[in-house]
């Protein structure tokens, strides 16, 4: 028996097969898990196709009734560069989407070169590419990849001065114990993992979006810089009580400025509540 991901590479494999039929196909890439070899049961298929003009809704549509799709949804309103629709393939959902090769180069343009969208879910695009298997094209698509690879300076401090940002739950934990504020303080907590990953991201020329973010330990396991045990602890900080997990966000805090000023001397670290500082009560006698 095949596994999931050659089963689900299979069926992508044919819908590829059905476009090209009908459509000028420049280029064809599989991403997700199906594409990294590391789909299970419950995974789907993400389908990218690259033209150089969107296929009509009725050749769109042609291809999910060769292929057997059913129950079709748009997914976004369909422009001169973009469509995108997901369907039910024998009970695998497929998403389908087309973009014009034209609109990928500048939207590489802005990711690499510009900036744009540096904490949006626009970096999943450049993830999805590198991580992706090749269907057709593959000329076009590792011409991307390798552009892809090639991770821009500038990216590295724009990702440490926009995740640099965390409340500073060590310098008030003593107080917060006591309002009773458990939604907020896991609020805290989540937002402070997600920066500490961003910065480390940054650090190590890895592209990250906090936007479905899965395989955590996968994902922590190709940083050559963080702190020791760094997906233990990050886990730990949700097991803890809330004056442990800040004492151990504090550390993780710390040791990951370190790494910044080792890596990008010269860095703006500054917080109002840097590590070590702790909020005093006051008294009436004060």
């Amino acid at each position: 028996m095949r596994s999931a991901s050659e089963h689900l590479r299979s069926v992508a494999a044919r819908i590829v097969k059905e476009i090209r039929a009908r459509v000028p196909l420049r280029g064809a890439l599989l991403t997700g898990s199906a594409g990294r070899g590391e789909a299970d049961y419950y995974s789907d298929i993400d389908l990218l196709c690259y033209v150089d003009q969107i296929p009509s809704q009725q050749v769109r549509a042609a291809v999910r009734e060769a292929v057997g799709g059913m129950n079709g949804l748009r997914k976004a309103a369909t422009t001169e560069d973009f469509s995108s629709e997901e369907f039910d393939m024998n009970g695998i959902r497929v998403e389908l989407s087309f973009n014009t090769v034209r609109s990928m180069d500048m939207r590489l343009d802005d990711l690499l070169v510009r900036l744009v969208d540096i904490d949006t879910p626009s970096q999943k695009i450049l993830s999805g590419v590198q991580d992706g298997l090749p269907l057709h094209g593959h000329e076009l698509i590792e011409r991307w990849k390798t552009r892809i690879a090639h991770y821009p300076e500038p990216m590295r401090r724009a990702m440490v001065q926009r995740y640099w940002k965390f409340f500073p739950l060590w310098y008030g934990s003593a107080a917060m114990v006591k309002r009773d504020a458990d939604l907020w303080w896991l609020d805290m907590l989540l937002e402070a993992a997600f920066n500490l990953l961003g910065v480390l991201a940054g650090l190590n020329r890895l592209y990250f979006t906090r936007f479905q973010f899965k395989g955590a330990r996968a994902y922590v396991a190709r940083m050559n810089l963080a702190p020791e045990r760094f997906a233990d602890r990050l886990e730990s900080l949700f097991d803890l009580n809330p004056e442990a997990a800040a004492a151990e966000l504090e550390s993780l805090v710390e040791e990951t400025r370190a790494l910044v000023e080792t890596e990008l001397p010269g860095f703006d670290l500054g917080m109002r509540f840097p590590p070590g500082t702790r909020q005093q009560p006051w008294s009436q006698a004060d």
